[in-house]
């Protein structure tokens, strides 16, 4: 379900461009972009957003370029190819984005390899997909320590027991299905139709243990102990320890997914130079490393800016050295025949 924020403080700043752009209409992930940090952008532009949240990348896909005339959207890395070739996003004028040199170069390094010659978008924020473990209540149930890997959840035997302090399963097909043929040893990218209907197959019998099934409600389930074990994406499980929930969040030794969320233009935007200043405002490292602390997903500043020393002093647990990145791997973008078989796999998990 689409939820809409519309966040106008309508102080009169920059009332030139507010009045022509009317309203800047921002397309996001629930939870990943921090109401004050649309706020400052909002005081210092003079320019009303409208924001509108999705909690499955999947909706992206289907919505961009086309109904609602979104100015901004926020695709995952790996979604980015389809969205280019299909021509549904700009591409950016750099010389427009003045804190472009504030992002980790790395990462930007890394969205080229799926974007081409021509930057279509900029990082605004990653994170990975591991395990949340209420370890005290694994422990009860298996009777022993748990290993840090992905058998807790995928070993048929190990979730069964699992079930009975619940376990959660995200509705999140691409990650999902490229975890488990990971934790089989095979590459979602290197995967044929069978691999892949397998995998949903698989994926379909564990949701039948689940407690929880999505992508939102898992994080006040994790906080309330009704479940003791779930898929997780990372600024999730910090956000529920935060509250004092006795978690631990587990990189399996066979690795955890990363991702990153980028900012890009769609090609039917109606207000181009507003978002320019939305994107180039978002990827300031002051604007930046505030969203990480109120998301707790991870930021995209340069580890070595005066930015990320500040966060570091306060969230030490937010800042990730590019060696410490090395443990995770990619979802990598899919053929069509790939993703037209991870759509059909996953009718059998969500059955929909």
């Amino acid at each position: 379900m689409l939820k809409r924020m519309a966040l106008a403080l309508g102080l009169g700043l920059g009332a030139t461009l507010a009045q022509a752009a009317d309203v800047l209409r921002v397309y996001g992930w629930e939870g990943r972009l921090a109401p004050s940090v649309i706020e400052a952008f909002e005081n210092q532009s003079g320019i009303k957003v409208e924001y509108t949240t999705y909690s499955k990348a999947e909706d992206v896909l289907r919505d961009v370029g086309f109904g609602i005339r979104y100015d901004v959207v926020f695709p995952a890395h790996f979604h980015l190819p389809a969205l280019i070739d299909s021509q549904r996003l700009q591409p950016l004028d750099q010389a427009r984005l003045s804190n472009l040199k504030q992002v980790d170069p790395d990462l930007l390094a890394m969205l080229s390899s799926f974007e081409g010659e021509t930057r279509h978008a900029v990082p605004y924020l990653w994170g990975t997909v591991g395990l949340a473990l209420n370890v005290s209540k694994v422990v009860d149930t298996l009777g022993v320590q748990p290993e840090d890997s992905w058998g807790l959840l995928f070993d048929a035997q190990n979730s069964a027991r699992l079930a009975q302090c619940g376990i959660g399963l995200l509705d999140a097909r691409e990650e999902a299905v490229s975890l488990l043929l990971n934790y089989k040893g095979r590459a979602l990218g290197r995967s044929g139709p069978r691999q892949i209907q397998q995998a949903g197959a698989d994926l379909a019998a564990l949701r039948g243990k689940a407690t929880s099934f999505g992508n939102s409600a898992y994080i006040e389930q994790l906080a309330s102990g009704k479940l003791c074990m779930a898929m997780a994406w990372s600024g999730h499980v910090l956000k529920a320890a935060d509250s004092g929930a006795p978690l631990r969040y587990v990189t399996p030794r066979e690795g955890a997914l990363m991702f990153i969320d980028t900012m890009a233009i769609p090609r039917n935007a109606e207000h181009v130079d507003a978002a320019y200043r939305f994107i180039d405002f978002l990827a300031s490292g002051e604007a930046n490393t505030r969203n990480a602390r109120e998301t707790l997903f991870y930021p995209v500043t340069r580890i070595d800016s005066p930015a990320m020393a500040r966060l570091a002093s306060e969230r030490l647990d937010l800042v990730v050295t590019g060696e410490q990145r090395r443990s995770y791997y990619y979802l990598e973008a899919l053929s069509a025949k790939q993703k037209n078989a991870v759509d059909a796999s996953w009718v059998q998990v969500a059955g929909k």
